[in-house]
């Protein structure tokens, strides 16, 4: 006997062979596995690959600190000799976050290769379960070990009791629960093997995890430690799914009902999408325990890299890759789409953004073309759709809205905001149309930045009323309602105002000013080279009714000095006229914002100066926006 076959053998068709290894017999005739110390041949064929989406090997990067705490909360379960009920041990993150590939790795780590090798690791997909969720879940449990035990011996044969063996075939997990459920009114065994054997041997659901330690053992050779474990894959469908409630009062789910059915001490690692266990006690779970673990982070540009070059597809150029980087927001699923596209050095982000859009149409049924333009932050307790987790902060950052292309879908938006007079190109840019532009850097950002500003603003105001249902015409809201900020100084300087902005945002035929009357719209003077000020904000002081403006400068790129603003003479109501000194215009007394991404507040001035006094009486802020535009940076395209 070869030295190969020697520390392997298996069957090969159905030839009538046999071969004796280390007193196991492996019989390809009749496929008898009894007492095999080996590993079976496709092992990741048996127990993985069929199993859930990645059915490959992708590129893992930045995952180890997840692995790790996947290990050791797995590990404490299954070593500790005084845990009497099973512990759950769950991963909640966004689509497209690498959960499914953070299974596949676990499976495969050497960590667990003896419940690999001996059939004790189940791998699972909750989707199987999705449209048998009202059966009991003790039925459910048993059909799910009985599902893995058909595909991990597939092609081979085991004798359960003396003179009787039972051929396992791999079958669907449908005809499999309905195989469990005849069993159970069956008189007599039928010719079929494995209904034979679920009739006689697996009566009930104990039975059946006796039957998982005693199939694996008899064919082969499983030690008795040798820890069982489950791997469950999109369990969000199973913690969406009710079961009313405990005796203590706590909400039951299809996840729980099934993981407290489990033997003690044996642990199932999940993932989902949605978190529907968070926050409860761990009483209400009295035959089970919960362990939570923090989502996965984005991946990193120097991680993003590694991934292009990893997936062997197309290799963008600098420019073009740090579009897809920023768009993607670090999603591994959408970067997977972007770099799996065919061809070399592609030099059009157009590219990367239609592979990226078939994540989304495949996943959520939406339109052929759809780009991507903002960026929000949720709880990830309630984030559904893909999305770059953070785990310090418990947000996810969705990697912005993507423009759909429906002529009817955009005609409606339109229509619906043109009536409040807001531009939905404006307050939403096209980042396509953005990447098409011949114009590029901060002059080129300059309207379309304080259109932005405008807009967004005016939709704010108008959310803010929708979400009362007021109506927006004779409803004053709170500045600091429509504009949140943490920075005391701003907070000071917004505090005393109030704002109506019914009529949304206007472009006046003339350049409006800060001595104009003040209305109801946000005035933007982007029509107007060289504007005195970009915006005028009017606002109504709460303490005595009087309406005013709130004059504007709006910088994408790096803010205004006090030289370039005492240049542009920001802290006057108009501008100098020729041959007039700009001393001797009188000092506006509106408050002035500079508008510009980096951040809120105030701004170092040299103590003495115009512009440490006008900062001191709370009539001069920085403010950045970050808390409202929430495709703040899609201007970098430019």
């Amino acid at each position: 006997m070869s030295g190969a076959l020697g520390r392997r053998a298996f069957s090969c068709g159905r030839c009538c062979q046999a071969a004796f290894v280390f007193g196991a017999c492996v019989q390809a005739g009749s496929t008898l596995l009894k007492n095999f110390g080996d590993e079976l041949p496709d092992l990741d064929e048996r127990f993985l690959n069929g199993r859930i989406n990645n059915k490959e090997d992708r590129p893992f990067l930045e995952r180890e600190t997840a692995v790790d705490k996947v290990l050791a909360e797995l590990n404490y379960t299954t070593g500790s000799q005084g845990l009497n009920k099973p512990r759950l041990v769950a991963l909640w993150s966004p689509r497209g976050t690498g959960k499914t590939s953070l299974v596949r790795q676990l499976a495969q780590s050497k960590q667990y290769a003896d419940s690999r090798r001996y059939g004790r690791l189940l791998v699972f997909d909750a989707l199987f379960l999705q449209q048998y969720l009202s059966t009991d879940a003790d039925m459910l449990v048993s059909a799910i070990i009985i599902w893995h035990l058909l595909q991990f011996f597939h092609d081979y044969t085991v004798e359960f009791a003396p003179g009787q063996n039972v051929v396992f075939e791999r079958r669907d997990f449908g005809p499999v629960l309905q195989l469990l459920k005849q069993s159970h009114s069956t008189p007599t065994p039928s010719g079929d093997s494995v209904l034979s054997w679920i009739a006689s041997c697996c009566k009930s659901r104990d039975d059946v995890l006796d039957q998982w330690l005693s199939i694996t053992e008899q064919a082969l050779a499983a030690p008795k430690d040798c820890p069982r474990l489950l791997f469950l894959d999109q369990a969000e469908l199973l913690a969406s799914a009710s079961r009313g409630q405990s005796h203590m009062r706590g909400t039951k789910s299809s996840l729980t009902d099934i993981c407290s059915r489990l033997p003690q001490q044996m642990a199932c690692f999940c993932t989902g999408t949605l978190n529907l266990i968070k926050g409860r006690p761990d009483i209400e779970y009295t035959k089970l325990v919960v362990c939570e673990l923090a989502a996965l982070a984005p991946l990193s540009r120097d991680a993003a890299v590694l991934a292009m070059k990893q997936w062997n597809g197309t290799q963008y150029d600098e420019n073009v890759f740090n579009q897809i980087v920023f768009f993607s927001g670090g999603v591994p699923r959408l970067l997977r789409h972007a770099f799996e596209t065919s061809g070399i050095f592609k030099s059009k982000a157009a590219t990367a953004f239609n592979a990226m859009s078939k994540c989304f149409k495949g996943r959520m049924g939406l339109p052929d073309l759809v780009f991507l333009t903002q960026q929000l932050l949720y709880h990830w307790f309630f984030a559904r759709p893909f999305g770059a987790a953070f785990p310090a902060n418990n947000s996810v950052q969705v990697p912005r809205v993507w423009w759909c292309f429906d002529q009817a879908v955009r005609q409606q938006l339109q229509g619906e905001l043109k009536a409040l007079n807001i531009r939905l190109d404006r307050l939403l840019p096209d980042s396509l149309q953005l990447v098409a532009s011949n114009n590029r850097g901060n002059v080129a950002r300059g309207k379309p930045w304080e259109e932005l500003v405008a807009h967004s603003l005016a939709a704010r105001f108008h959310l803010y009323c929708m979400q009362r249902n007021w109506t927006a015409n004779n409803t004053w809201a709170p500045f600091l309602e429509i504009y949140p900020t943490d920075n005391a100084h701003l907070k000071m300087v917004l505090e005393p105002f109030e704002v109506c902005w019914k009529d949304g945002v206007s472009y006046p035929q003339s350049e409006a000013s800060v001595s104009d009357t003040a209305g109801h719209a946000i005035m933007c003077n982007v029509p107007f080279r060289n504007a005195h000020h970009d915006l005028l904000i009017p606002v109504k002081r709460v303490k005595c009714g009087t309406c005013e403006y709130i004059a504007a400068q709006c910088r994408y790129g790096a803010k205004k000095t006090a030289k370039d603003l005492n240049k542009t003479s920001q802290d006057k109501a108009r501008k100098p006229k020729k041959n007039e000194a700009r001393d001797t215009l009188p000092d506006m007394p509106n408050v002035l914002l500079q508008i510009c991404p980096e951040k809120d507040g105030a701004q170092p001035f040299k103590a003495g100066t115009s512009w440490a006094k006008r900062q001191r009486e709370r009539r001069y802020s920085l403010m950045s926006c970050k808390s409202i535009i929430a495709q703040l940076d899609v201007l970098r395209l430019l």
